[in-house]
């Protein structure tokens, strides 16, 4: 499949997923063909948006730090909290003007940082109890009912990114204080990122999917191998890796594809030095591997080809 027709795939999967008719992607394109120097103007305006959050973030952490023992406790709060709760509320507000909805996600990243560290500083300094899973749990279950509750309502890619990874927090700490295996949580937890992932592909928020593809995939994989390393099971990693291989073509997934091939090669290597390493066919070894890197690099490529484009 070539590039133009993956293009074409990608354009045809966003607009079922938007709801866009045929009528407004032409009246889009003509719009872009007759005022083409529109574009970087909006390209400069979203550049200087972001800049601008990230000089306001960085003026509120420094202002923070150079005063931070100086302050009381509630002090600590307000600063942490609630600067986090109002640049949240001037977000919302920001997306009720087309002409400020540009800013509201510089303002939810801040808050997305600013309020988590809040909550913290809150429980450090008036809680009483000293486990801090606990602390985290509630964390992580107050930020990840905002973040849902906006993005349901209002369908914002940021939110639905931070709404996952606080999810994940709560999940994890849930497990961890019912005593879970912490093996098992990996597992359970990467193998649900990849459901989410394959659904946000199937989304208007596709842009976030590689990211959560690729946690959810290392995470899995990782627990699997600290399950099955020194044991008789061990091998059977090695079939994990080429599932989620298998699994890149399935989703047409380049990230899931980088990560199968590459955990795969680091277990050859692995598997090849702790039984190989001292005996006299370690030569033959090295160029074992060589030839499994050459055609592993080469089946990524075919599959990449074939089945992902």
């Amino acid at each position: 499949m070539s590039l133009k027709e993956d293009a074409l795939q990608d354009i045809v999967s966003l607009a079922k997923h938007n709801q866009i008719t045929l009528a407004e992607i032409a009246h889009a394109l003509n719009a872009s063909l007759q005022q083409p120097n529109q574009e970087p103007s909006g390209v400069l305006s979203k550049l200087f948006g972001y800049i601008g959050g990230i000089f306001v973030f960085a003026g509120i952490g420094v202002f923070i730090s150079m005063y931070w023992d100086d302050f009381s406790s509630a002090s600590r709060v307000i600063v942490t909290l609630g600067t986090g709760l109002t640049a949240f509320v001037m977000g919302l507000i920001c997306l009720t003007d087309a002409k400020y909805e540009r800013a509201a996600t510089p303002l939810f990243l801040i808050s997305t940082v600013l309020q988590p560290t809040g909550i913290m500083v809150m429980l450090q300094e008036y809680s009483s109890g000293d486990d801090v899973r606990h602390g985290l749990l509630f964390m992580a279950s107050y930020m990840l009912v905002q973040q849902g509750a906006v993005f349901w309502g209002k369908q914002r890619t940021v939110m639905a990114f931070s709404a996952i990874l606080f999810g994940c927090i709560f999940f994890a700490n849930l497990f961890d204080i019912w005593d879970v295996n912490e093996k098992l949580i990996g597992m359970v937890i990467g193998s649900a990122l990849l459901c989410i992932a394959y659904a946000i592909n199937q989304s208007k928020h596709i842009a976030i999917a590689p990211f959560w593809y690729f946690v959810g995939a290392v995470l899995l994989l990782w627990s699997i191998f600290e399950s099955v390393e020194n044991t008789l099971l061990e091998p059977l990693y090695l079939g994990a890796t080429a599932f989620i291989i298998f699994l890149s073509t399935y989703v047409r997934s380049r990230t899931l594809l980088l990560v199968g091939t590459i955990t795969m090669l680091l277990y050859i290597g692995y598997y090849t030095a702790e039984h190989f390493a001292n005996t006299v066919g370690w030569p033959i070894a090295l160029v074992m591997i060589g030839i499994a890197l050459i055609g592993l690099s080469a089946l990524a490529v075919r599959l990449n080809n074939q089945y992902i484009k």
